[in-house]
């Protein structure tokens, strides 16, 4: 393997590289290629610390094993420790030593590294570090604070910032962070000093600019976004609401599952008969997943053979339900796209949130509804369950047919 500088040449082979190292490790999908767009024109972004490996090049190139092929890839930035109060001012290293938050400490970082999925855990990402580490050591720099695994890094001589007294910045001081690491490469360039680490503010570009971001990612091949129970913690949580059955994953719902909402969504046949209008634009779409879909009530039907969202199902509770229920009961709805229509996949889809609202939250019944025009969504209702209740009303709530008679389902549970 070969270690050199990255040149612009290779940005956009890198930025793929760095979006399949990362996919659906830390989250669903991953930001670290778009962090790394837009990194390089930050004043924080070290050029001479900015790493590709490549497989050597050998011969005339024509061996078949593509040779010359970025397979990993590490940049370093400029950070900050923010001193505590006690801290000698002759420690210093910048400017005057205030930036309103008090007295500054330069500190340095790095990543993301990536390493292509087919040579990780085959030690080319520690070879890559040490090499990188080894060139800021030359150049100067006094600490590197990092946030990751320890397994990986102690290999590369990390330890808990904690025993250098640097906290996180999103932490209690007192808390011993087990992913946030540091290095001293000067001996004693942290002696006799405390503070909090502030990593750099472009790593989080990608939460401040989610259209940009998204419309950057759809510039790649598509790939399927999963959580994962090894994510991180908001995420991983999240991961404890996918359901799976033969044909089907319900799971939460993503901003860029837009477009293919707005694919079904857009069909007059669709929404009027779940009480809302066919959707105007993606734009729209995106509105609705952001401001009613995204919660741990609603899912995105997903069919396993494709990865394609064709449909929705979710509950509400009393206090949000279109009619009058106990507080321990809740209401389905549900809709599915037109070319899966009479193929059992609302009902298979139904029979799973069923049952997670009965075995995972404890609902002691469901109630449903169907507009007397559309006899199909009850047939599926009856199929999973559901009893006729005999009783018809109104749904003032709803954006279209609130003055439609709709007819009540319920479905006790299940002994």
């Amino acid at each position: 393997m070969n270690i050199r500088l990255e040149t612009p040449q290779d940005y956009r082979e890198v930025e793929n590289l760095t979006r399949e190292a990362f996919w659906n490790v830390y989250r669903p999908g991953c930001t670290e290629h778009y962090v790394l767009n837009k990194y390089r024109n930050n004043p924080d972004f070290i050029p001479e610390l900015d790493f590709v490996m490549e497989r050597q090049r050998v011969g005339d190139g024509t061996s078949g094993m593509e040779d010359g092929k970025i397979i990993g890839h590490v940049m370093f930035s400029k950070a900050e420790i923010v001193l505590d109060e006690n801290c000698p001012i002759e420690r210093l290293r910048v400017g005057d030593g205030t930036s309103g938050m008090g007295k500054i400490l330069p500190a340095w970082t790095f990543g993301p590294i990536s390493i292509h999925p087919d040579y990780k855990r085959k030690g080319y990402g520690l070879k890559l570090l040490n090499y990188a580490i080894g060139k800021a050591r030359e150049l100067g720099i006094g600490v590197l604070c990092m946030e990751g695994n320890i397994d990986f890094y102690r290999h590369a001589g990390f330890d808990l910032a904690s025993k250098l007294n640097i906290h996180y910045h999103d932490m209690p001081k007192d808390d011993e962070v087990p992913f946030f690491f540091a290095q001293e490469l000067k001996p004693g360039y942290l002696k006799g000093i405390g503070g909090t680490y502030c990593p750099p503010k472009g790593y989080f570009v990608a939460d401040e600019n989610p259209e940009a971001f998204e419309a950057y990612d759809k510039t790649f091949p598509q790939k399927v976004k999963e959580y994962n129970e090894g994510q991180l913690p908001p995420f991983a949580e999240k991961a404890k609401l996918v359901l799976q059955s033969e044909r089907l994953t319900l799971r939460p719902w993503f901003e860029s599952d837009a477009d293919t909402l707005f694919k079904y969504a857009s069909d007059p046949e669709i929404g009027p008969r779940a009480g809302w209008p066919p959707h105007k634009s993606v734009e729209e779409s995106l509105d609705v997943i952001r401001k009613f879909f995204m919660n741990d009530n609603t899912w995105a039907v997903v069919l396993k053979d494709t990865s394609e969202v064709i449909g929705c199902v979710g509950y509400l509770p009393a206090s949000s339900s279109n009619l009058k229920i106990a507080e321990d009961h809740a209401e389905v709805g549900y809709w599915i796209a037109r070319p899966y229509w009479n193929k059992g996949i609302c009902t298979e889809a139904l029979l799973m949130m069923i049952d997670y609202c009965f075995q995972e939250k404890g609902f002691t019944v469901l109630w449903g509804s169907f507009f007397l025009s559309n006899s199909a969504s009850g047939r599926v209702m009856k199929k999973c369950g559901f009893a006729d209740t005999g009783e018809e009303t109104t749904c003032p709530n709803l954006e279209v047919g609130s003055d439609h008679p709709v007819r009540v389902m319920k479905i006790e549970k299940w002994k």
